[in-house]
């Protein structure tokens, strides 16, 4: 993890959650509240922790709880992206355990650092959070080559290698500079500023981006936007 993003949580207060055996929810500090403000103070209380997560996130917070059970194994940052009264959050989370005297007591620590305000401006990404190898990174908009779809998630690419993303290559493309990036594929955005080469052949439209040997295919109804972009049309 980068020393900019260790000065960063430095700075925080983190909002914590304390775990019963069964994920229903011990004990909070007020920080909570306010991170998660769209969530009613007595759904935080009622029930699981799994009940407060859509369905299709309930598996991976659960897996997450699994592995923060296993004492032996560090559990590295996570980074989870939610949207709470109609705002964008980017969201850092620790899991650790916590033992008690006796092994029935033991709990679920939950440490949330918001790091919000250090990726956005007025809905725009400044910094892109992305993981490797257990890793979070916050990439700068300029660093990053192209994107590519992965299911509901990202691959982002840089010159120096590649990282996965949370979010969906459509919500990135919405807060990144539109002067800068342009999707040119229902699977691929790239940074247009590093484009080396565009390839025109009789039936396709490929471009080179960063030192790299990729080729990205640019789709029959987005090419005349694109060369019109780059100023070959």
């Amino acid at each position: 993890m980068s020393r900019t993003l260790i000065s960063m949580i430095e700075q925080m207060e983190p909002g914590v959650v304390i775990l019963n055996d069964d994920l229903t929810v011990s004990s909070v500090s007020s920080m909570i509240f306010l991170i998660f403000g769209h969530i009613p103070r007595e759904r935080v209380f009622a029930g699981d922790l799994l009940g407060i997560h859509s369905e299709e996130a309930r598996a991976k917070v659960k897996e997450m709880l699994r592995l923060a059970r296993q004492a032996q194994r560090h559990i590295p940052l996570s980074l989870k992206f939610v949207t709470s009264e109609g705002q964008d959050r980017y969201l850092l989370i620790k899991l650790i355990t916590i033992v008690g005297r006796e092994s029935s007591d033991d709990k679920t620590c939950a440490l949330f650092y918001d790091i919000t305000p250090f990726t956005l401006a007025e809905r725009k990404l400044t910094r892109v959070p992305v993981t490797s190898r257990g890793e979070i990174h916050l990439l700068k908009p300029e660093e990053i080559v192209y994107l590519k779809a992965d299911n509901i998630y990202s691959m982002i690419c840089t010159e120096s290698g590649e990282y996965h993303s949370d979010l969906s290559i459509g919500a990135i493309e919405k807060r990144l500079p539109g002067e800068m990036f342009f999707r040119i594929h229902r699977s691929f955005l790239v940074n247009i500023t590093r484009i080396r080469k565009v390839h025109r052949e009789r039936h396709e439209c490929t471009v080179e981006a960063g030192g790299g040997e990729v080729r990205l295919p640019v789709s029959r109804d987005k090419l005349q936007g694109f060369l019109v972009e780059m100023g070959l049309k």
